[in-house]
């Protein structure tokens, strides 16, 4: 019986440590493809796709389907990234402005944490945009609608989303050397909480099937 037990922590360590390993990959190449910043969107579809496929589901390898899943969400993710990037820049200035305007103590500062709200939720909606692009078909304005309804309708894990994001931030601000664990660390987390909620709206038939692929490569 102990030797049983020692095997079964034996294994959950080694299963603990390729985990590590595979963020670590994951991150790296996910900050390789980001330095064009243009790309960020297509690097981050295929990092969630990475992480579900071979982390979570240890179907396949990172370093073998990171590269390909980039190209698929190329023009897709690129075109949408940039929605996404002109609303970032338009709210960080909205932000920084009401700050000054709150600072002179002006009624209009109160604008300040409208902007604030509104900036975290699109930071929300964008966790969920490039995840629902590597997980299901569709065009841009498919993709944008129907993500911005998992935001919504989901608001508390969305809101939960935003939060360790935030503390992700923060702690990898202290310690700089976590930054490269940060992107496959993040959406690690991120993939444990989308499932659930992707599930709910999956035909029973489509889920069949990825339990059906699950099985056969682990056997």
């Amino acid at each position: 019986m102990t030797g049983l037990n020692l095997n079964y922590e034996t294994n959950r360590f080694i299963r603990g440590m390729n985990i590590f390993a595979d963020c670590l990959l994951a991150g790296a190449l996910w900050i390789f493809t980001s330095i064009p910043i243009v790309t960020m969107g297509a690097s981050s579809t295929a990092l969630y796709y990475t992480v579900n496929k071979c982390i979570r589901n240890e179907r396949s390898y990172v370093w073998k389907e990171y590269f390909p899943a980039f190209k698929d969400a190329f023009k897709k993710s690129i075109l949408t990234w940039l929605i996404f990037l002109i609303l970032g820049v338009f709210l960080f200035l909205d932000v920084n402005l009401m700050k000054q305007v709150l600072q002179q103590e002006s009624p209009l500062g109160a604008l300040y944490y409208f902007f604030l709200v509104l900036s975290a939720a699109a930071l929300a909606w964008v966790f969920y945009v490039f995840p629902y692009m590597a997980r299901f078909e569709g065009g841009i304005r498919e993709t944008l609608q129907k993500s911005f309804v998992f935001m919504i309708v989901n608001m508390g894990w969305s809101a939960l989303l935003v939060v360790i994001f935030i503390a992700c931030v923060l702690i990898c601000n202290h310690m700089q050397f976590l930054l490269i664990l940060f992107p496959g660390g993040f959406t690690l987390l991120q993939n444990v909480i989308l499932e659930k909620l992707f599930r709910k709206y999956m035909k029973p038939e489509d889920i069949q099937k990825e339990m059906e692929a699950n099985r056969r490569w682990k056997q």
